[in-house]
């Protein structure tokens, strides 16, 4: 039975993944930093920022996942938030490096969650994995993700990044909070509604996460459906799905920018046509193609 070590996987996709790995087989080894999770074999407690690491053999683990990294859109972006959410992606993997290097192990697969944020906020053409690198905070902040990522290479004979899409669930995240204010009639679709939002359905994507490690991939992927459709139509496809209606106007840009900031807003409004073409290449299948497809399975 092969084991697989988790670092920050109690959110909403490294949660799911548990499941479906347990549902296949697999031993897991979760790392968490909440010593109130820690209470059995399958959790260790782990402390990047001060240097506290489990006393386990490395050698036992045939793939090392990273999903750790605080919420992006949590809180407003102050340089103390700013700080922390690099440190919380950056500073975890140096640290998981580290304790690799000092068993002198080399794991098969170290594979690491990254974000579209990587990618400029509006583009008009396409994206794949070679577009170029967006300007501003978000962008910067994957990009020194993904490069400590690269790091690894010294210690593992394969290493895959995912660039992970809108997530859509049915235990939180983007499609709780579209739903939520149209159950109540009080729905409204953010700025224009045609910018394109490039999502994926989170069994889709736990399933690519394993089908990297069981296929042996190497490099960077978008973690994101086939076809990425408006906002305008998603909201619309929620509030059919939940049979209610949208009565209110469009959110505007400057009404955005009031209640988020300059910054957090700008993630509202991502006009993102990010292709799945290359993870679709090597063979993997999506289940769910369309926004409708997932948006019917999970409400």
């Amino acid at each position: 039975m092969s084991e697989i070590l988790l670092a920050g996987a109690s959110g909403l996709i490294g949660s799911k993944l548990i499941k479906m790995f347990k549902q296949k087989n697999y031993k897991i080894v979760l790392l968490s930093t909440q010593k109130k999770l820690c209470i059995n074999e399958e959790t260790l407690f782990w402390d990047p920022q001060n240097g506290l690491f489990p006393d386990i053999d490395l050698n036992r683990f045939s793939a090392c996942y990273n999903f750790c990294g605080a919420g992006i859109f949590d809180k407003n972006f102050t340089d103390e938030r700013k700080r922390l959410l690099e440190e919380s992606r950056v500073k975890p993997i140096e640290f998981l490096l580290e304790n690799f290097k000092k068993q002198n192990v080399v794991v098969p697969a170290f594979i690491s969650a990254s974000a579209s944020g990587y990618y400029p906020n509006i583009c008009l053409n396409e994206l794949n994995e070679d577009s170029t690198l967006g300007t501003g905070f978000i962008s910067s902040l994957v990009n020194s993700w993904e490069q400590a990522a690269h790091a690894f290479k010294q210690q593992a004979q394969n290493i895959a990044i995912v660039r992970i899409g809108i997530v859509f669930s049915n235990r939180g995240g983007f499609l709780e909070k579209l739903a939520a204010p149209m159950k109540f009639f009080a729905g409204a679709i953010p700025g224009t509604g045609k910018q394109i939002c490039s999502w994926v359905h989170i069994d889709d994507l736990c399933e690519l996460f394993i089908y990297l490690f069981e296929n042996k991939l190497s490099g960077t992927y978008n973690g994101v459906a086939p076809k990425p459709e408006s906002i305008e139509k998603i909201s619309h496809q929620v509030a059919k799905r939940i049979h209610r209606p949208i009565l209110l106007p469009n959110i505007p840009k400057f009404m955005l920018s009031l209640i988020f900031g300059k910054e957090r807003h700008e993630l509202l409004l991502c006009d993102q046509n990010i292709s799945s073409e290359k993870i679709q290449k090597t063979g993997f299948k999506f289940t769910y193609k369309t926004s409708e497809e997932a948006i019917n399975n999970l409400l």
